[in-house]
């Protein structure tokens, strides 16, 4: 009996994704895009379709090592003929040229990395997505007429850059216009620095969304210069996130690459990084590509880290205070 009550919700949260993320409408040509490890979603968004009388094709893959590592040519050539993608990969896709090439092609990305059955049954997908869009659309105008950014917290983050002049991106969970790209329950408006001009500090204190990491226990502090991480300081956790970056042996995933602002209040902090980077009155830092949301800097590697209660100025005013937002 509860095993049938937890699928009969994990229907209604695949009929949000179909219906209210995705918008999927009769005859519209659905991709879900999955690897080995993430079949069990897959399917369930399969079903949800078929009962709406939509053919689904699905795609599998071995897993990726790491969020933005591209999938397979046959794989990326499917997904470039699909009206409606549904990424239920391990990792995402969102920094991929596969999605990129998609979405310029007219597809709708619904993106949905490390995507649990829990997931489907509670938490933020559960949200009003259309109120909370028109907030996001709100601040995304705010942010994309900003020259400067000021972020502190009372941890010790206090890290300033210049966004002068670049377009903020509002993922507002519903993609519902040919090329567009949500990440559901993930609501956030986010930007991509002005390379190079990232100075300060940042202390970690929700959550590093990398394998072995997630919430933290300790405070992982990162210090910037010229927009790239120079120094990584903390313990165990630091450590594995350092090992993890090091690893790819490249400079660029070390760039300052997103600065995102959290705009879900059914999002909790909990190891998944569509919830963690949506909590409403957090923001995050991705750390390394960012040519896929107008910068420059192309890696291997995109990085979210979490910050709560965060104080942001932009251009001298701030939007919010300690983790509140000064107009709500």
């Amino acid at each position: 009996m509860i095993e049938m009550m937890n699928m009969s919700k994990e229907m209604i949260g695949a009929g949000i994704l179909i219906d209210i993320c995705g918008v999927v409408k009769p005859g519209e040509k659905v991709v879900i895009a999955t690897d080995q490890e993430k079949v069990d979603i897959a399917n369930i968004i399969a079903k949800a379709c078929i009962i709406r009388h939509i053919e689904p094709i699905i795609l599998n893959m071995i897993p990726r090592k790491s969020h933005g590592e591209e999938p397979p040519i046959p794989y990326t050539a499917a997904l470039e003929k699909a009206d409606v993608v549904f990424a239920a990969t391990s990792f995402s896709l969102f920094h991929t040229n596969a999605r990129i090439e998609a979405c310029k092609k007219g597809a709708r990305w619904v993106n949905l990395p490390g995507y649990s059955r829990k997931m489907l049954c509670e938490g933020g997908l559960f949200v009003d997505f259309q109120k909370q869009r028109e907030k996001a659309e709100k601040i995304g105008k705010i942010l994309s007429s900003t020259s400067f950014v000021k972020i502190e917290t009372d941890k010790g983050t206090d890290i300033q850059f210049s966004i002068a002049e670049r377009e903020a991106t509002v993922e507002s969970g519903i993609s519902d216009k040919p090329g567009m790209v949500n990440s559901p329950p993930d609501i956030e408006v986010c930007i991509a620095p002005i390379e190079g001009t990232a100075e300060g500090k940042i202390v970690i204190d929700g959550s590093i969304i990398l394998p072995g990491l997630g919430p933290l226990n300790e405070d992982v502090i990162l210090h910037v210069s010229k927009g790239f991480v120079t120094r990584i300081e903390g313990s165990r956790e630091a450590m594995l996130f350092k090992e993890a970056l090091e690893q790819a042996q490249e400079k660029e995933v070390f760039n300052v690459g997103e600065f995102g602002i959290g705009l879900n209040p059914k999002c909790r902090i909990c190891g998944s990084m569509l919830e963690d980077e949506g909590v409403y009155g957090t923001i995050h830092f991705g750390i390394g590509d960012n040519h896929t949301m107008g910068g420059s800097i192309e890696s291997s590697m995109h990085t979210d880290v979490v910050i709560k209660n965060p104080t942001v100025t932009l251009d001298n005013k701030v939007i919010m205070n300690s983790g509140g937002y000064v107009n709500d």
